[in-house]
């Protein structure tokens, strides 16, 4: 079946997660839309397996040892394995009204654990899930009919639909879709059906118009406020 997901993450972003590199907040966020994506899955692998072999030609330039790789193999395989986490795992604490019986990428679930919703306007409820000390990371519920203020960015937010659609100016996005914004887009999210989204930001929103323009000042405190301590 054709991978019905239509936004990803950049390549570059995708490597910097092969290589382990990104902060949390970014890795769990990649890792819950790779879980989703059946392409970003494939290219991830491919990231890794290059990674991989340079790696290995580069130990082979400093040195070649004499390696016997049976003897590797069967040591890795005699290695106790990990109890695998139950496939049906749900997201079920009774505070969870929004994710309730939705079935997570992995990445996500002890996130999801006992969220608390605020109530961010009218049909917007947003739960922070402490995960990062660098970035906000949230779970973002839209009602069906609702809109978020217009905004831009003072940084760069990243977001995953979990659960439903949403659409801006620059497009309509659903399940498995991640989103790049930054202080070059001025949008406002809206969503016809209801949307469940995860998102990442690095620095907090840009109110640009009307009364929430007002509100700045109190939304970059709420910003720090939300990252993990």
């Amino acid at each position: 079946m054709k991978d019905s997901v239509l936004h990803h993450p950049s390549d570059a972003l995708l490597v910097r997660f092969a290589r382990r590199e990104l902060p949390l907040g970014m890795s769990v966020i990649v890792s819950a839309h790779v879980e989703m994506c059946g392409h970003c899955r494939v290219r991830v692998a491919e990231f890794e397996s290059r990674e991989m072999r340079d790696w290995n030609a580069g130990q082979e330039t400093v040195q070649a040892p004499d390696l016997d790789f049976g003897c590797m193999i069967k040591r890795i395989t005699s290695l106790p394995r990990q109890s695998a986490e139950p496939a049906e795992t749900f997201a079920a604490a009774s505070q969870d009204k929004f994710v309730k019986g939705l079935l997570l990428p992995r990445a996500l679930r002890q996130a999801a654990d006992g969220l608390r919703w605020t109530r961010l306007t009218e049909g917007i409820h947003q739960a922070i899930a402490p995960i990062d000390h660098e970035s906000r990371c949230e779970f973002i519920y839209m009602a069906a009919g609702a809109s978020t203020p217009v905004h831009s960015h003072y940084g760069r937010e990243y977001t995953l639909v979990l659960q439903g659609k949403f659409h801006d100016e620059l497009g309509s996005y659903g399940n498995g879709d991640f989103l790049s914004r930054d202080a070059s887009h001025e949008h406002q999210p809206a969503s016809e059906n209801g949307c469940l989204s995860f998102a990442v930001l690095d620095r907090p929103l840009r109110f640009t118009r009307g009364l929430p323009r007002l509100l700045d000042p109190i939304n970059r405190l709420r910003f720090r406020s939300g990252l993990a301590r």
